[in-house]
């Protein structure tokens, strides 16, 4: 080993022990990790309302044109323009409580009730077998 590789192992020798250098190590990644985390916050409220709005405006927009290519292949007024119009935006409002409330796109919600609703469980063995 050379002298010049020596004076290096010294000085981390001289730096402190491993449990010191470690707590120092983690100390400074925690707090770069923090600065890291109070960043992102603005960028994922962003985030959320950019899909609040996608999800809104793509319903109506959706149910609107549908309903005006039916009216317009039917020759009506625009009668189905405005059902699905309101149809459109009642699925924009759905989607956007279903994000909100964690559900994601999952279809239904028959999970709930089963769990809320769910029977006691029936006695087996001995006590069943008594007549």
């Amino acid at each position: 080993m050379s002298d010049k590789n020596k004076k290096d192992w010294n000085k981390s020798e001289q730096s402190g022990t491993l449990s010191e250098r470690i707590a120092k190590f983690e100390a400074k990644t925690t707090a770069t990790k923090q600065k890291h985390k109070t960043r992102q916050l603005p960028a994922a409220g962003m985030a959320l309302a950019g899909r609040v709005a996608t999800e809104l405006v793509a319903g109506i927009a959706v149910g609107a044109f549908a309903g005006w290519l039916i009216d317009r292949w039917l020759g009506t007024t625009p009668a189905f323009m405005l059902v699905l119009f309101f149809l459109g935006a009642a699925g924009g409002m759905m989607n956007i409580w279903r994000l909100l409330n964690g559900k994601g796109m999952g279809a239904g919600y028959f999970s709930d009730h089963r769990e809320k609703y769910a029977l006691a469980p029936t006695k087996t063995g001995a006590e069943d077998k008594k007549d």
